[in-house]
């Protein structure tokens, strides 16, 4: 009878340590945490399966190596300047997620975008992490802006197979220049939940796996003129209680139903980097001749790139020619005007512009 026992409680307690978690707001990150992750490369994503999802899956990502570690340091908008909580709500709370943004690849500016910043706080009814505001220093004046729809990241509570979707928006002014206005799309479903081990978690941690697809588009209107540049992508994030940040986080670039890794970072502890290894996620102009051009135009391809997509974008933002490993481009049938290249290579990204 005792053994009967014995081995009953043992399934119990078997059947409980495999059970889907629920992820809540307590379970997110708060003002004055600071949360350490380490970045591995994107190539090492080559053995990840991202189709591996649903009820009761066993992730293990063990073998991940680190090449550099950051920091997310949540701060008030009035502890970052307090110039940034005449216009933030005093309850919201970021970190800096970029030293300097570079959009001079995209559309050259004669403007620098530095200590950027993305504000977040915790709403009700119905429960949600949001993300509200947005501040950095554009050409050395501290520039913050409150989004017009806000970026729902997550309702809660979480749970397997949940789905929401939701909008966000952001405009931006830039003195003398024009602005810049962002609209995006997210739609997010809790599609998997078991255990996940990794460099950090050596124990298998329960947890969620969230994925979020991201379609957005910004639009830059300079001297009259709109350029609009789309972007999809989606996040995979495999959430556990008290964990405050994701255990790991996969960021794809998504183009029609093909997904490359361009990203992944996992919460880790601290650790001395040996590797010289860089992230080849670079976003960098390239020459397109001749400049103007009326039947065709050239791109100074990087030699290392041996498979690359290429799409022309006019000014409205539409995709106007797609080419497949190809860097000289017929447009003879382009209307005359201004248009905008972009070329992608795995997670390595390039632009060029010309004029016809």
């Amino acid at each position: 009878m005792k053994k009967s026992l014995f081995l009953f409680a043992c399934l119990i307690v078997s059947c409980f340590a495999q059970a889907q978690i629920t992820i809540t707001a307590a379970d997110m990150p708060v003002n004055n945490d600071t949360l350490r992750y380490s970045t591995a490369s994107p190539a090492s994503g080559a053995t990840i399966n991202l189709q591996q999802t649903g009820a009761n899956t066993v992730w293990n990502f063990s073998t991940l190596s680190p090449i550099a570690q950051g920091l997310d340091q949540y701060k008030s908008a009035l502890s970052v300047n307090p110039i940034y909580a005449l216009t933030i709500a005093t309850t919201a709370y970021g970190y800096k997620i970029a030293d300097t943004l570079n959009l001079g690849a995209a559309l050259p500016l004669p403007i620098a975008i530095t200590d950027v910043y993305t504000f977040f706080s915790k709403k009700t009814n119905p429960s949600r992490f949001v993300a509200e505001a947005f501040a950095a220093k554009v050409s050395g004046l501290p520039t913050p802006i409150n989004y017009s729809d806000e970026d729902e990241w997550y309702y809660f509570p979480l749970t397997y197979n949940r789905l929401d979707s939701s909008t966000y928006k952001l405009s931006v002014t830039i003195p003398t220049l024009g602005a810049l206005d962002q609209n995006g799309k997210r739609k997010t479903r809790v599609d998997g939940w078991g255990t996940i081990v990794t460099p950090y978690a050596t124990n298998p941690v329960n947890c969620l796996r969230i994925r979020s697809e991201i379609n957005e588009i910004d639009t830059f209107t300079f001297n009259g003129m709109k350029f609009g540049f789309p972007r999809n992508s989606v996040d995979y994030k495999w959430l556990a209680n008290g964990e405050r940040y994701p255990l790991l986080w996969i960021t794809t670039n998504k183009t029609g139903t093909t997904e490359t890794i361009a990203s992944i970072r996992y919460r880790d502890t601290y650790r001395v980097i040996t590797s010289v290894e860089k992230v080849a996620n670079a976003v960098q102009e390239i020459k397109a001749y001749p400049n103007p051009a009326s039947t065709s135009i050239s791109l100074a391809i990087p030699s290392s790139w041996i498979n690359y997509e290429v799409r022309i974008f006019n000014q409205q933002g539409a995709v106007v020619a797609t080419y497949h490993n190809q860097d000289t481009l017929p447009i003879q049938a382009l209307a005359s005007g201004c248009y905008f290249v972009q070329v992608q290579a795995g997670s390595e990204i390039a632009f060029a512009k010309f004029q016809k």
